[in-house]
């Protein structure tokens, strides 16, 4: 197993990085997740990284359906679902966990060894398996960012921050010594920012840190932060190696680097600006492009239609109880007021997801070829939905398309390139990165991001994305 590990660390110092299986919205529960993961893995995806947070078990649960897994990374801290249940079980008899961080409602974190000794047995045990090639440690900043709301000194906060993070190393250090695990890390989505942030986790304090518990050949190897095309922090923020005549010399991707840190980039199409989320992918459009005010007719007409079948439906004597009748055949009616003011696409495709396209689905099982209408109707609102969709696309491209072109001429692809395949080949080639996590939930994701893999290789270092980092500015002014 070790092997494996001095492997992924001897190719990524010498060749673009690879792309990992991200885990975050898969589920046991789902075919299509475990035919992407299957199907990736296949391919040749050479790392799978999940988190014993993701979908409350469900998502170690798939991967441990797998026989043969390639490279698999784990994350524990997160206290949700059925692991916070297990903490508040300890605190109801008056054993409770140490160190717990209440973040939020039905939230909490903790790095205590106790508690990640618990969390790991659970966490192996719905990855079928009695060790885990890496380990890490998921957003262990909810401490310093708690302290920081409540006023605890900057000092003092991280003090016992980084008190926390030694004896969680010496607790990761001890399962490597015995084989539980071969590697172990930090997810941290703040070792990006700025070193005077009261919430930043410093890179270069860690690897003292494992040097301190575990000698020179401790196992602290990983390190996983955000990168994408727009929080390009990780490549341009000097943030590390502090002098006192020059300030702070180095980025955490250099640091990393010089120390032999494997990065993780997470979130790589991702990005989020002021607590908004922008998608950095070019959408498929349909051939035709439907007209706005084509659209709101078509929403009105269609909500008229399903008013006469839900009640040629309940004349009939249908055995669905009438409340639940009317709740499937309540598409076109809710989209009357909303069709136009959802925020973006993402937000389209959740509520289509979640509340549209389930009762258009339970509306199917109502089709007959004795009734032509009900059947035109179910057909005119799957078309209605993927209009909307289209237009929301389009704005989106749009809304991007500078962005995409400036990218593509910044990192030498040509013109027509999609946003997606700019901004995944850009990490890849990125010094300092070793594997970039990307959420492939279906095959046909796992096939487009394949596909980057055909793209030139280059490598990327500071200075090309400080000149990213000066054509965002350029762009948003």
């Amino acid at each position: 197993m070790a092997s494996r590990l001095v492997s992924l660390l001897v190719v990524n110092k010498f060749m673009s990085a690879s792309f990992g299986f991200g885990c975050y919205r898969v589920s046991d529960t789902n075919p299509k997740h475990e035919e992407a993961l299957r199907f990736a893995v296949a391919s040749g995806i050479s790392l799978i990284d999940t988190s014993s947070n993701y979908g409350n078990g469900a998502s170690e649960r798939l991967v441990g359906k797998l026989d043969k897994r390639p490279l698999t990374i784990t994350k524990l801290g997160y206290a949700q679902g059925e692991i916070l249940d297990m903490m508040n079980a300890r605190q109801a008899i008056s054993d409770a966990y140490a160190d717990v961080v209440k973040v939020g409602e039905g939230i909490s974190h903790c790095i205590h060894p106790d508690f990640l000794s618990d969390a790991f047995e659970r966490s192996l045990a719905r990855l079928g398996s009695d060790s885990v090639d890496v380990l890490l440690l998921h957003n262990p900043e909810y401490y310093l960012q708690i302290a920081h709301q409540s006023g605890l000194a900057v000092n003092e906060a991280r003090n016992e921050f980084y008190n926390r993070i030694y004896n969680a190393f010496k607790w990761l250090e001890q399962q490597c010594s015995i084989g539980r695990i071969h590697a172990y890390g930090i997810s941290s989505n703040t070792f990006v920012n700025q070193a005077d942030a009261p919430d930043f986790v410093s890179l270069e304090k860690c690897i003292a840190i494992a040097h301190s518990v575990g000698g020179s050949a401790n196992a602290f190897k990983y390190a996983q932060m955000p990168l994408n095309i727009i929080e390009h922090y990780a490549a341009t923020t000097l943030n590390q190696a502090f002098d006192e005549e020059h300030g702070y010399a180095m980025t955490t991707l250099e640091l990393a680097k010089e120390n032999d840190v494997l990065v993780l980039i997470n979130r790589p199409l991702n990005a989020i600006v002021d607590s908004d989320i922008i998608r950095l992918a070019s959408h498929e459009i349909y051939p035709h492009a439907p007209q706005t005010a084509t659209l709101e007719s078509r929403v009105h007409s269609l909500e008229v239609v399903e008013h006469d079948v839900l009640q040629m439906l309940i004349a009939a004597g249908n055995q669905m109880h009438r409340s639940e009748l009317s709740e499937t055949f309540r598409v076109a009616g809710s989209l009357c007021q909303s069709w136009n003011k959802f925020d973006g696409l993402m937000h389209w495709r959740d509520v289509r997801k979640s509340f549209l396209d389930p009762r258009l689905a339970q509306a199917e099982r109502f089709r007959s070829s004795e009734d032509e209408r009900l059947g035109m109707y179910l057909d005119d609102v799957r078309n209605l939905l993927d209009d909307i969709e289209n237009i929301y696309a389009v704005e989106e491209n749009n809304s991007l398309e500078e962005l995409r072109l400036t990218a593509a001429e910044l990192f030498g692809l040509p013109s027509f390139t999609p946003l997606q395949h700019i901004a995944l080949h850009a990490l890849r080639c990125t010094d300092g990165v070793s594997a970039v996590l990307v959420g492939m939930r279906t095959p046909e994701y796992v096939r487009d991001v394949l596909s980057v893999y055909h793209l030139p290789e280059a490598t990327f270092t500071r200075e090309k994305w400080n000149q990213v980092e000066d054509h965002l500015v350029r762009l948003s002014s």
